[in-house]
């Protein structure tokens, strides 16, 4: 008996050993992968604040999950555009690779050396401007002629096609087109070379609660010409014109009817939502800024005022469409955070200098043309309560 105990004792104490060694390997290797989709993801929050800081903060959310590159054989490595995997060569993806050799109490005496383990995650950069091209009779979604489109970033979607003049350039960190990506014969500068036939996306704010007419106007058919003001919150039925006026809108949701004109004015206000729908008398009619104006104008950053948390401009969904573009800048400057949501219309931008903001400013429309205008969008978000609102279609996807 005393023989056969001592036959397989050591036998049942390698199992054991071995058991052993083969969960503590699991357990590293869960806490590695949770290392590696932690520093992708904080590469990506950081990349898409516009900031170089990307890899430290990867590196430093990897070491708060408990892998320090350096440290205890330990290395954690983030790329943008991976030369591997299932997104190789994607300009908006990041991927983070987190290793480490362990030691082993039994196998170690078997193999003679450390077992080396590995977890990869990837991220994607949340795009800024969503092409749906679904209405409009345009030719393109994407039409950029002796403008400039360039995005910190800040990938773009388109769901068609996209023209680029000899005097237009984009300069984005990826341009991803469901259908061919159709240039000009004369092509201006594009940065990256877009990605053709990508998978159909779907309207990244579709969850979005929208603002509705209710049946009743505060005001109707408001027009002021060379005044100085202040308006409230409210709902404008039948047009919103400003002449040579200079206008403050104070913080919170706007509904108008007919549309607006603005022509040679200068407006401004913080924490504010324009809805654009029909009712009252109004039509959906168009938006205008045009004839030299100045507009300043900047979304909510939380609820509190009755705005929507990081939308400028709604465009009712049911927008009944021309074949033009229903919002546009001519001859004007506009500046301000905010998205600006137009699934069903066309946004125009020419002659206005500068179409930005100073920490997010996205594009959701039909279809977007732009002459002589620098267009900049930007994907910082972290002022916003809720969050970047175009999150879903972005962050962590292996």
């Amino acid at each position: 008996m005393l023989a056969l105990f001592a036959t397989v004792m050591p036998v049942v104490l390698l199992l054991c050993g071995l058991a052993l060694d083969v969960g503590l390997l699991e357990l590293k290797s869960l806490q590695l992968q949770n290392a590696a989709d932690a520093a992708a993801l904080g590469a990506q929050l950081e990349a898409e604040r516009g900031t170089n800081n990307w890899l430290a903060q990867g590196q430093a959310d990897a070491a708060l999950n408990g892998f320090t590159s350096g440290v205890g054989n330990a290395t954690v490595a983030i790329v943008q555009q991976p030369s591997s995997g299932a997104y190789a060569g994607d300009y908006d993806a990041l991927q983070a690779t987190v290793t480490q050799s362990v030691s082993t109490i039994f196998m170690g005496a078997f193999t003679g050396s450390n077992v080396t383990l590995s977890a990869q995650a990837v991220a994607l950069l949340t795009p800024c401007v969503y092409l749906t091209g679904t209405g409009l009779l345009q030719t393109y979604s994407l039409e950029v002629l002796n403008g400039s489109l360039i995005g910190n970033s800040c990938p773009i979607n388109v769901n068609t096609s996209m023209n680029i003049q000899a005097a237009g350039q984009i300069a984005v960190d990826a341009i991803n087109v469901v259908g061919a990506a159709v240039s000009s014969s004369n092509p201006g500068f594009v940065y990256p070379t877009p990605v053709s036939n990508v998978r159909a996306f779907s309207d990244p704010l579709a969850s979005t609660t929208s603002p509705s007419f209710s049946g009743s106007c505060d005001h109707t058919g408001l027009s002021l010409t060379n005044v100085t003001t202040t308006l409230n919150p409210g709902t404008y039925c039948q047009g919103m014109t400003f002449t040579g006026s200079t206008v403050t809108l104070n913080p919170g949701l706007y509904i108008i009817t007919g549309g607006a004109n603005w022509s040679g004015s200068t407006v401004t206000g913080a924490g504010v939502t324009l809805f654009f729908t029909e009712g009252g008398g109004g039509g959906y009619g168009q938006f205008k800024m045009h004839l030299f104006s100045t507009v300043n104008l900047s979304a909510p950053n939380d609820s509190s005022s009755g705005g929507i948390p990081g939308i400028l401009i709604f465009a009712d969904r049911n927008w009944v469409h021309t074949d033009a573009q229903d919002f546009y800048c001519s001859n004007s400057t506009f500046h301000g955070d905010g998205i600006w949501y137009l699934t069903n219309a066309g946004l125009y931008i020419a002659s206005c200098g500068t179409f930005q903001g100073t920490n997010y400013f996205g594009i959701v429309a039909d279809n977007i043309l732009t002459a002589g205008t620098i267009v900049y969008p930007t994907n910082n978000y972290s002022n916003v309560t809720t969050g970047n609102p175009f999150r879903p279609l972005g962050g962590l996807v292996q």
